[in-house]
């Protein structure tokens, strides 16, 4: 894992299908309640895992949705964590989750869902780091090309002009660091990527 901000590290698998990368973040305890947050994890290596229990294992999984529950089961066998995802994701016995949330829960003790509304799964959620000025998004918006964000192809949604409209809600938020899990983050200037976006479309 690299550590791409302060107290954020990050490992990617490039996926040959997508043409992009598959990340996943770790964060280590910023509260005590609950120790050290998984997000979104692709499988980790073992050089990887040897790193994650130097930091203190892993005690929180959060899927941003359902499409990236990815390697959540083996890390939570690995280090006994907790699931946790959208309730509006959380439809089949395959979909496992210890506690669910919702629109504005905190979670981690320090982290805000942010559901962004029509999209690719009902249960889409950003992760608003208020604090630190970061937004974790999952399949909402991809890195592609470099610096800048996209949709996913058109075919993945229902309707695509209401998953555009829906990106509207990240620009309330107050952030800098655009940390996504398919594509290239952006630690800088985030937000003006999505306001790039919003422009365009």
């Amino acid at each position: 894992m690299d550590e791409i901000l302060k107290d954020v590290y990050t490992w990617s698998v490039y996926s040959e299908e997508k043409k992009l990368n598959f990340n996943g973040y770790f964060i280590p305890t910023q509260h005590a309640l609950f120790g050290n947050v998984v997000i979104d994890p692709p499988p980790v290596s073992d050089l990887d895992l040897a790193q994650m229990e130097t930091l203190g294992s892993v005690q929180q999984i959060l899927i941003t949705n359902r499409n990236h529950i990815r390697w959540s089961r083996e890390l939570q066998e690995k280090f006994d964590a907790e699931i946790r995802m959208n309730s509006a994701d959380v439809q089949s016995e395959d979909l496992i989750s210890d506690h669910n949330f919702g629109d504005g829960d905190m979670i981690a003790g320090f982290l805000e869902t942010v559901v962004i509304p029509d999209n690719k799964s009902p249960g889409e959620t950003a992760l608003y780091w208020k604090d630190r000025k970061i937004l974790f998004v999952g399949d909402a918006l991809i890195g592609k090309p470099l610096g800048e964000v996209s949709l996913l192809p058109p075919e993945k949604y229902a309707e695509i002009e209401k998953a555009r409209a829906g990106i509207k809600v990240l620009d309330d938020l107050n952030f800098d660091s655009l940390l996504l899990g398919d594509g290239d983050p952006i630690p800088t200037r985030g937000k003006k990527a999505i306001e790039r976006f919003l422009v365009k479309n």
